[in-house]
């Protein structure tokens, strides 16, 4: 029987319970307000090592072995995952999939004393269909992965000990419609537990929570639901009782009904100056639904209730009638060692990251999350948009992506999904809006889905991305009828534009953009200043919260590194298109997550130091300004000469105020070539004023300069000069040029080179997952190819003139080149003059000039120098501390830096172009004897690895990264933008390295200490 109906779309489920919302029944009003559900009534736990047997034939089970629950048995030794992002892993004929689809069988024994209580078994989720026994007494069925199924167990039950059989199938009719651009994986991944209830228990508890007298009032609505009447000699009394934060009661009220009458309850009430929930200010009211029998407390039900208000007004999306601008991420459900199986302590940190960094919203991609995850954000403050988890994206390979949405035999699937979701979790003042699901197409079943969606729960709005997409292919742009919003995916800067000038009368949101694959993305800003330029554009959700990389551990090395698809061997797979987070597999924040906190910072900060005065605009959307501790720093050089607390700012949201400037700090300005201003806005509780605590900043840098050095100066020039070479000696240093070559090919200091390779002209990068892929769907293609065709890798050099000129104070030597690749006519000349000075100096200037039909673009323009391998310190003054590039450099923060050559990379999971750091005055590698090199400039790009470029090209993985026998540094007139083309638009043209002509110049010294600089 289990075989015969995994395959049949008609059998959703058997035996099991009504969804219902989450909650749980205490004793006590005490144990009710801790709200442990361990004290909860009738509580069990079943998490834990279960008896595991893996295999086809039932008759033939032998539980050998353990396994840990909540888990994926491909977690636990059992089995491979797979990864696809689009295609199904099987071939396309639904309901069928034919694919090898062992038996997970689980065991299970459990303790009951008291059966004559009700006892309901709740599964929090199991991939991707299961059956449930009891005792080896059938009890149900269950489908939907990510969604609660419960049973009432109670008729199969004996006093003492009882045996819990679940069998599990990875693959059923129900994987055409969880395809979901993840790992594909099986078993009871979600706690499972056991808890009680007496016959007239409440079965379930809606509450809506609303604000009315211009959103001052609250008004409660609470309905209960019973499975039976109590007899009709019994009176039975429901009380609600609302407390605030500080405990103190703001509501009690109590109704009496005799048994035997209705079975269904609601209490309404209205509270008068009520304070209301938004993600800024998440104020949560503790809502106490008691049930009295007679004079007996019966039970007492939790919950955290938050008021507000969700509506559309002209157009715009408004929560408690303010226009909000949705600053989210899409977050899959993965840790790096446990698969989607989390447990709460990681939900809290991934909560706790998405509010230290500035994100106000979460899209539950692409499926409902764990329970638990949704009463953090309602007590943390996020907006969430509840997705059902829906997805044929693999249907789209053959063109049917809107088969199964327009398909009645799929549309019980559809409607199940979307109550089961809705029941359970709308009792969430976090969720404002309920989605559909995700690329599924377009069809009657989601119409029908928002249909009862909206008989379910009218206060909040839908959302589904798949119906703007079927009215673009259409060429109508007109109102959504299953969705309130317009909601698109990876919309370039330029059409979300032209979306913001047409008069539509829903607003728009990208469910999906900035998509975060590897280096990357680009182009955040101006995606921002587009929010807030059209009312109707409200923001939109970052692709995506976390690399789901699988934590390995390299049998020779011991290194970690992280797999992605292919690694299982798996006949198909879409490769690392699943490592594309926010953060890394281990939860350490990218570069683009501290480049997204800053664009999304909630106060903008515009300086007029000409006018001693400062623009601020609160961005809060609900919070005054007042709330956050301005602080006012000034630097000169590394010296901090003013700090300072500045009066805390009366600013309204979405106001806008000049400040003046303490006297104090224009006077620490006044006759100062160079400073650099910083103003910080920190929170209360921030533990210091730095910038990792900062909750937004800005700078103003006036001219900083250079960190003068004293050189002592040498007597004199010693040149010798052969066919193929220039030597040129001063004092301890040699500098030998060759002629044939062009290049300054060694650096000798007191007999030890310095270079290990010569200094080179660099036009290449190891190419970015954004280099490498496009999207045509979203209007990108792949740079590297265009890179690649015009050879830019492979050019050849010819020297076209070398001379050299000796002067008492310099010798200038002047080299003429050309640079052009293996069978094509393009190419570029290239001069480089080298003035050598009496102090050590080497100042270089390299001008360039394309000729020929080139490429458009370059990956790079600079030099590449590979030192001696000591140099491991690395100091600078510049953007730091991250990598920075042309589209992602708003969190560069302006002051001195130092870390170490290997802190200088960043890890991307595919190794790729990385660790570049702009707006550079001043870079030092040195020895741990202080001996250092250092290079200067007015302003320069630069990286330094221990890795060459065609390693980090080659590498797949962070542990075939091999560190060579020199430091790799990169000095960069300019280096190309990010962008986001491995799934979404290409780089903005401001952001692109034009191939045009350039100029630049630095200057290089080599001192064994150098005084004043920092070591």
């Amino acid at each position: 029987m289990f075989k015969e109906k995994i395959f049949n779309p008609a059998i959703l489920h058997e035996n099991r319970l009504s969804p219902r919302t989450s909650f749980f029944s205490y004793e006590t009003v005490a144990a009710a307000m801790q709200g442990d559900p361990k004290a909860s009534f009738g509580y069990q736990s079943l998490n834990g090592l279960w008896d595991f047997y893996l295999g086809e034939a039932e008759n033939q089970v032998v539980y050998e072995q353990k396994i840990e629950v909540p888990a994926h048995w491909q977690f636990q030794g059992h089995g491979k995952p797979i990864y696809t992002n689009v295609q199904y892993p099987f071939p396309i004929d639904p309901p069928f999939v034919a694919m090898e689809n062992p038996t997970a069988f689980y065991r299970k024994a459990f303790i009951v004393e008291d059966i004559d209580l009700e006892h309901v078994l709740h599964f929090e989720g199991v991939e991707s269909v299961f059956e449930v026994h009891v005792n080896e007494q059938y009890v149900g069925y269950s489908t939907g992965s990510r969604l609660v199924s419960e049973f009432d167990i109670t008729p199969y039950l004996q006093k003492g000990k009882n045996v819990l059989s679940v069998k599990v199938k990875q693959w059923s009719a129900m994987s055409y419609v969880e395809d979901q651009d993840m790992w594909w994986l099986g078993g009871i991944f979600r706690e499972v537990y056991l808890f009680s209830r007496k016959p007239q228990s409440i079965q379930n508890v809606t509450i809506q929570a609303d604000l009315c007298n211009q959103y001052k009032d609250g008004i409660l609505e609470v309905s209960l639901f019973f499975q039976q009447a109590p007899p009709e000699q019994l009176e039975r009394t429901i009380e609600i009782e609302l407390l605030d934060q500080e405990n103190v009661t703001v509501l009690k009220k109590a109704e009496k009904r005799l048994g035997g009458a209705k079975v269904d309850w609601t209490i309404s009430a209205t509270i008068e100056e009520i304070i209301p929930w938004n993600a800024e200010e998440p104020y949560l009211y503790h809502l106490l639904v008691k049930q009295y029998q007679g004079e007996e407390l019966l039970e007492v039900i939790p919950f955290q209730v938050g008021f507000r208000q969700i509506s559309i007004t002209d157009g715009i999306f408004q929560i408690n009638g303010k226009r909000v601008v949705l600053k989210g991420v899409n977050r899959h459900e993965w840790h790096c060692e446990s698969g989607r199986s989390l447990t709460v302590e990681t939900m809290e940190q991934d909560v706790q990251m998405m509010k230290a960094f500035n994100i106000n919203a979460v899209r539950c991609s692409h499926y409902p999350a764990d329970t638990k995850f949704y009463h953090l954000c309602d007590r943390y403050g996020l907006y969430v948009i509840d997705e059902a988890d829906i997805e044929t994206h693999g249907m789209d390979i053959t063109q049917r992506i809107n088969e199964l949405s327009s398909s009645e035999e799929w549309l019980p699937t559809y409607l199940d999904r979307a109550k089961r979701m809705v029941e359970k979790n709308r009792n969430h003042p976090s969720i404002i809006f309920w989605s559909l699901g995700n690329e599924s197409g377009y069809g009657e079943n989601h119409l029908k889905m928002a249909q009862l969606i909206k008989e379910l729960d009218p206060s909040r709005l839908v959302h589904y991305e798949g119906e703007a997409r079927h009215l673009k292919a259409l060429g109508e742009w007109q109102a959504c009828q299953a969705s309130d919003v317009v909601s698109t995916m990876y919309t370039s800067v330029g059409e979300m534009a032209e979306q913001g000038e047409r008069s539509l009368t829903q607003p728009h949101i990208l469910c999906e953009y900035g998509h975060a694959m590897g280096n990357g993305p680009g182009g955040l800003s101006d995606y921002l200043e587009l929010f807030y330029r059209y009312p109707r554009l409200q923001g939109g959700f970052i692709w995506e919260w976390i690399d789901h990389g699988i934590k390995s551990i390299d049998n020779v090395s011991g290194e970690t590194y992280y797999k992605y698809g292919g690694d299982f061997a798996e006949e198909i797979h879409d490769g690392n298109f699943v490592i594309d987070g926010l953060l890394f597999p281990d939860r350490t924040p990218s570069p683009a997550l501290f480049e997204y906190k800053k664009v999304i910072q909630p106060v903008k900060i515009t300086f007029q130091l000409s006018e001693q005065t400062c623009r601020i605009t609160n961005r809060f959307d609900f919070r005054n300004l007042a709330s956050l501790q301005p602080v006012l720093q000034i630097k000169e050089d590394d010296q901090v000469i003013f700090l300072q607390e500045l009066p805390r700012i009366d600013l309204p949201p979405q106001e806008e105020t000049t400040i003046s400037l303490p006297e104090e700090a224009t006077l620490s300005l006044a006759g100062r070539a160079q400073a650099v201003v910083t103003l910080f806005f920190f929170e209360e509780s921030a533990p210091d004023f730095s910038l990792e605590h900062a909750v937004a900043w800005e700078q103003a840098i006036i001219d900083q300069p250079v960190k003068s050095v004293h050189i002592p100066k040498a007597d004199a020039f010693h040149c010798s000069e052969t066919a193929d070479e220039l030597r040129i000696t001063l004092a301890e240093q040699t500098y030998i040029f060759h002629k044939k070559t062009g290049t300054l090919s060694q650096w000798i200091i007191e007999g030890q080179a310095l270079l290990t390779e010569p200094l080179e002209m660099n036009f290449w990068r190891a190419p970015t997952d954004n280099d490498l892929l496009g999207s045509e769907e979203f209007g990108s293609a792949s740079i590297a190819k265009e890179w690649e065709a015009f050879r830019i890798r492979h050019l050849k050099e010819r020297v076209l003139a070398f001379t050299y000129e000796q002067r008492p104070d310099e010798i200038k030597v002047e080299i003429c080149r050309n640079s052009m690749p293996i069978s094509l006519d393009w190419g570029i000349e290239l001069s480089f003059t080298y003035r050598l000075s009496l102090a050590g100096d080497i100042r270089v200037a390299v001008k360039g000039k394309p000729f020929g039909n080139g490429p458009k673009t370059l990956p790079r323009i600079g030099v590449q120098l590979m030192i001696d391998k000591e140099h491991q310190n690395v100091q600078w003054l510049g953007l730091g501390p991250h990598e920075t590039y042309p589209d992602s450099c708003q969190s560069g923060f302006f002051d001195w830096w130092e870390g170490t050559v290997p802190e200088m990379h960043t890890p991307y999971v595919r190794p790729q172009e990385n660790g570049n750091r702009m707006k550079t005055k001043f870079f030092r590698l040195s020895k741990p004897s202080g001996a250092g090199l250092t290079i200067s400039s007015k302003s320069l790009n630069f990286s330094v690895h221990h890795y060459t470029q065609n390693n980090l090209e080659q590498a797949t993985h962070t542990n075939q990264l091999e560190t060579s026998d020199a430091v790799a540094v990169n000095i960069d007139y300019g280096v190309q933008g990010l962008g986001s083309a491995s799934c979404g638009p290409g780089i903005l043209p401001k952001y692109l390295l034009q191939n045009q002509a350039f100029a630049f110049d630095f200057q290089m010294n080599y001192q064994k200490k150098v005084e004043g600089a920092k070591q």
